[in-house]
């Protein structure tokens, strides 16, 4: 019975309790009474005193009264009271000593743990492992596009830059530089002083030709003798390198003639010839400089996609609790999702890299080292572009679309992959100067066609270290331990 007397007036109280102790002791029944009067449960054969829904003592009201030596059961019950209350205290402060304990074990755990990382990177590995779908597009994906890509892009030609090694050194030579100088086509970048410069200007991309004016050019040509002009021309852009001999004979030509009208008032034909020479791409093939400049498109298209992809289908599927609710940091929670990803990029590169040179016929001319370690650096710039698209988008139609047109847009237009960086203006120059896959594309053709060592490459290394480092802080930064 739950506090049966509550309420109730004292004469109906004692009425109550006479019946519940007949029942008791003359027919033997065992009754269970709840009640807060003291007086009451001295009534009773046996008491349990209890506090906040926890039994305190049981046993007879005259033993717990002689336990306590008080007078009565009240003050007994008082004195429990304060015993448990006194206990309480001291609890509170041993909790208070766990508590601060604990919190500098929590604190401790915060910082960088590679268990936790590699704990991520697993789980992340074996959801990719059994999602078949994401697996063979991760794999084949870059492949399937290299195919599409590699055989269907032509480019147009813009901005010829040139320097000039002039061994006449004489005003008619000034005067043939100033003509080629004059014409929209062509954008002149000093002069060179030596064969070794113009190799290392030509081979660094600073010009795409160079023009040899021999000895004596001067006196040949004021003589009517046969003279040739070397041009050397940029082979690794092929689609360019296609324009410029029509553009060049054209100029040379109609300086020839403007010359002897003006000087000799006669029209005839000069035996002074253009002397074309292609370096880097002899073959003048197309395809040697298509091919090494997909593998940069390919390796940021697919990985920032699956990435992106990734982090947000945890959102939508309500597993990132996992992250909100545990220990693991930000940093441990990236590079975590990051790594698998990164695994499986490098694979896609050394099977795009065979391909180039099995199925396309692509030579690799330099380092295979030194370009893995920079498709390391670029791929780990792209799947942490992923990850910092991620943070914005909500839904995994919105990743897609986002890291897509984030991706694809300024690596077709303004990364180098039809014209070189330096020939473009305005805010397109900045984006290709800030956009990883400029200097990813300048390695790749470089060690394709170029065989450029590592040495004329560390501006580009550096370049994608400082671009790795920044996205994967740029995306620590936007990325919340708790969503709001």
């Amino acid at each position: 019975l739950d506090e049966t007397t509550s309420g109730v007036d004292p004469i109906s109280r004692d009425n109550f309790w006479e019946l519940i102790i007949d029942l008791s002791r003359n027919d033997n029944v065992t009754i269970f009474v709840s009640t807060h009067f003291m007086n009451e449960g001295a009534r009773s054969e046996r008491i349990s005193l209890m506090h906040k829904g926890k039994v305190l003592i049981t046993d007879t009201p005259k033993q717990l009264v002689k336990l306590k030596n008080k007078d009565n059961l009240e003050e007994a019950f008082i004195s429990y009271l304060e015993d448990v209350l006194q206990e309480s205290s001291n609890e509170e402060k041993t909790e208070e000593v766990v508590s601060e304990k604990t919190a500098k074990k929590e604190q401790k755990e915060s910082s960088f743990s590679l268990l936790r990382v590699f704990g991520y990177s697993y789980r992340e590995s074996l959801e990719l492992l059994r999602d078949k779908v994401r697996l063979t597009f991760a794999l084949l994906g870059t492949v399937i596009l290299m195919f599409a890509i590699g055989y269907g892009i032509t480019m147009d030609v813009e901005n010829l830059k040139f320097a000039v090694l002039d061994q006449d050194k004489t005003q008619l030579s000034r005067n043939y530089i100033e003509n080629i100088a004059g014409s929209r086509y062509f954008l002149e970048k000093g002069t060179l002083n030596s064969f070794e410069e113009l190799d290392d200007r030509m081979k660094s991309g600073e010009i795409s030709l160079a023009f040899v004016i021999p000895p004596n050019f001067g006196k040949n040509l004021t003589k009517g003798y046969k003279q040739e002009i070397a041009v050397c021309l940029d082979g690794t852009f092929p689609f360019r390198a296609e324009t410029i001999p029509g553009y060049v004979q054209g100029l040379h030509y109609n300086y020839l003639q403007n010359f002897y009208k003006e000087n000799l008032g006669i029209d005839i034909k000069s035996d002074t010839n253009i002397l074309l020479r292609y370096r880097y791409n002899q073959d003048f093939k197309c395809i040697y400089s298509i091919v090494p400049a997909v593998i940069p498109m390919l390796l940021i298209f697919i990985p920032a996609i699956l990435m992106a992809l990734s982090v947000v289908r945890e959102k939508e599927l309500g597993s990132i609790t996992n992250f909100y609710a545990t220990p693991v940091t930000k940093l441990e929670f990236l590079l975590g999702k990051q790594l698998p990803y990164v695994i499986i990029s490098m694979i896609s590169f050394f099977i795009l890299v065979s391909f180039s040179i099995v199925i396309f016929g692509v030579p690799l001319k330099g380092s295979f080292f030194t370009l893995s370690l920079a498709a390391l650096l670029y791929i780990i710039c792209t799947t942490g572009i992923g990850l910092l698209m991620s943070s914005f988008a909500k839904t995994q139609i919105a990743a897609l679309a986002g890291t897509a047109i984030f991706t694809l847009l300024p690596t077709v237009q303004f990364a180098g992959l039809k014209d070189p960086v330096s020939s473009l203006e305005g805010i397109g120059r900045f984006i290709g100067e800030v956009f990883p896959v400029t200097y990813f594309i300048n390695i790749s053709r470089g060690l394709f066609s170029k065989n450029v060592s590592f040495s004329d490459l560390h501006l580009e290394f550096f370049a994608l270290s400082i671009s790795a480092v920044v996205i994967i802080m740029l995306s620590l930064f936007v990325l919340k331990k708790q969503e709001k």
